[in-house]
């Protein structure tokens, strides 16, 4: 069997080689540029809710002590008879410790809300990054192919 040899369409098929891999190494670092940036957003998610978790935890106990205070405060008035102005002083600090309870329970609740946002801005961010991850491998893997066709 004879063949012939196309010179044209040998150069064409090197030409679009040359420009595959020419593509690809301009596509590469974007690629891993777009990784790391959406590695280090996660990781700064990452360090955002555990900051939002310890806001959290730390008004839990600060809601904690008021409602504690606040009994203490009510119960302490609530035995015996006394005179008016000390009842009156009584309640004045009682209503004082409730609205710093009452402060308190909206404070926490904030933090609450703040702590369900970040794990969805964290959820966001870890999916971003197994795109990127996805995005690269895929070229990784095109590259290898390509090289193996040649």
């Amino acid at each position: 069997m004879r063949r012939s040899i196309n010179p044209e369409a040998d150069l064409a098929e090197t030409s679009a080689n040359a420009e595959l891999q020419q593509t690809f190494a301009l596509l590469l670092p974007i690629r891993r540029q777009r990784l790391s940036r959406s590695e280090r957003a996660q990781r700064e998610q990452e360090r955002a809710l555990r900051e939002a978790n310890s806001q959290r935890e730390a008004a839990e106990v600060q809601l904690e002590v008021c409602q504690q205070r606040y009994h203490q405060l009510r119960d302490s008035f609530a035995a015996g008879v006394q005179p008016q102005q000390r009842l009156m002083q009584g309640l004045n600090k009682e209503r004082t410790a409730n609205d710093a309870r009452q402060g308190q329970q909206r404070e926490l609740e904030q933090c609450q809300q703040r702590q369900t946002e970040q794990q969805q801005r964290l959820a966001q961010a870890q999916q971003e990054t197994l795109a990127r991850q996805r995005e690269l491998e895929k070229l990784e893997y095109l590259i290898g192919e390509s090289e193996v066709l040649q």
